[in-house]
Order: C-alpha cells, then sequence, then structure tokens
C-alpha cells in the first residue's frame, strides 16, 4: 500500500486515547484524499483487520470507525453510498463490514444490549448504532439505491448469526430502520426467527419489535 493508506490509518486510530476526543478539534487536518482513495482504503482495512486494525485500542477503533460512517464527523461515508467510486466498488467494500463484525465487533464487544442502555464498551456503542446515523441506510435519492440497499441488508443479515448478541443486536435494530424502504428486512427478521426458536428473551421481542419497524 501507498503512503497515503497509512497516513489515511495514523489519522483515524494513532491517537493518545487519554487526550480525549480528537474529532471536533477544528485544527486536526484530514489527510489529501480523494472518494476512490476513501472508498479502497476502508475496504483495505476492513479486509484486513488483523495485520492494519487489531494492534489498536477499542476507543481508538470507536472514534476511527464512527469517523468513517457516522456524518456528523465526516462526509466520508457519503463516498460509499454515492462515488464517484463506482457501484461495484463501493458494493464491495459496504460488503466487507462482514469482515469488521467477524473478527472485531463479535470479538471485543462486550455482550451487552443497547436498546437496553446495558452498557459496555465503545466499541459496543458503535456496533449498536452503526445503522443509526450512517447515510448508508437512505439511499431514497440515489440511482444506486437498490444495490447500495441490498448490500447493507447482506450485512446486517449476516450479523443475525454471530455468537455476540450485541451484533445480533446490531443486524436487527438496523433491519427495523430498513424496514420502510424493502420488503426483504421483515422477511430476513421472521427467518431469524423461526430458525433460532430459543433465543433470548429480550432478543427476541426486539427482533419482534424490528421486524414491523418499531425500533429506535
Amino acid at each position: 500500500m501507498n503512503i497515503k493508506y497509512y497516513e489515511f490509518l495514523n489519522f483515524l486510530f494513532d491517537r493518545d486515547q487519554h487526550k480525549g476526543e480528537w474529532r471536533y478539534n477544528e485544527y486536526r487536518q484530514e489527510p489529501e484524499l480523494t472518494g476512490e482513495d476513501i472508498t479502497f482504503f476502508v475496504k483495505h482495512m476492513l479486509d484486513n483487520y488483523d495485520s492494519d486494525l487489531s494492534q489498536y485500542s477499542d476507543r481508538q477503533l470507536a472514534l476511527g470507525f464512527e469517523y468513517i460512517f457516522n456524518n456528523s464527523f465526516s462526509d466520508w461515508c457519503f463516498y460509499l453510498r454515492d462515488g464517484p467510486s463506482s457501484v461495484e466498488k463501493r458494493v464491495e467494500t459496504i460488503l466487507s463490514l462482514r469482515g469488521l463484525f467477524d473478527k472485531c465487533l463479535n470479538v471485543r464487544c462486550q455482550q451487552k444490549l443497547g436498546h437496553l442502555s446495558e452498557k459496555g464498551n465503545e466499541l459496543n456503542n458503535f456496533c449498536y448504532m452503526l445503522w443509526d446515523v450512517t447515510p448508508l441506510t437512505y439511499c431514497e435519492d440515489s440511482a444506486d439505491k437498490n444495490e447500495i440497499y441490498a448490500a447493507v441488508i447482506k450485512v446486517m443479515e449476516h450479523t443475525l448469526y454471530l455468537s455476540n448478541k450485541s451484533c445480533v443486536e446490531s443486524g436487527l435494530h438496523g433491519l427495523g430502520h430498513m424496514e420502510l424502504y424493502t420488503n426483504n428486512a421483515p422477511k430476513i427478521i421472521r427467518k431469524f426467527l423461526n430458525s433460532n426458536p430459543n433465543i433470548n428473551a429480550q432478543l427476541k421481542k426486539y427482533a419482534k419489535d424490528a421486524e414491523c419497524g418499531c425500533v429506535l
């Protein structure tokens, strides 16, 4: 990878976590990256968690991930949704989130449920709120909305079958919001419920709420 990729990683994660919140610092300088750079770098980062990200703390990772995916902090996620990269490349990047859930969030998040205000670590908050704050779940004005929605839903469905209930909750949370835009979301939740009759009672109730779009 070129030097710009490592500048991208350092900007997002190589922070002294004891100095507090860095994302609101008016003097921070983003690296000079194109939309194509960001789309490619995010995919490479997610595909190479073990070598490129695993050394960072929960807090360092959470703040960096939120910077990418929450447009309250940056516009970077709009490049993943709207381009200028081809829709095929953007879909590949979104689907790489499955690896982040597998290798990072499923392992590092505490077994806590955000909708019950159970306190976990900083990655728990990112995991629970991801689909609430990312523009990837609203593509109604996009020519590529069908492709983006399909990719996002594949990631959400993937998380339903992980071992950490925080990841399961994340998928249900996202699918609950997607109920507004696609008929597939309730079907995926119903399939999940039918294949998991002995699921945790709190998650079962949340899944039933998500099935009809009644999630916060």
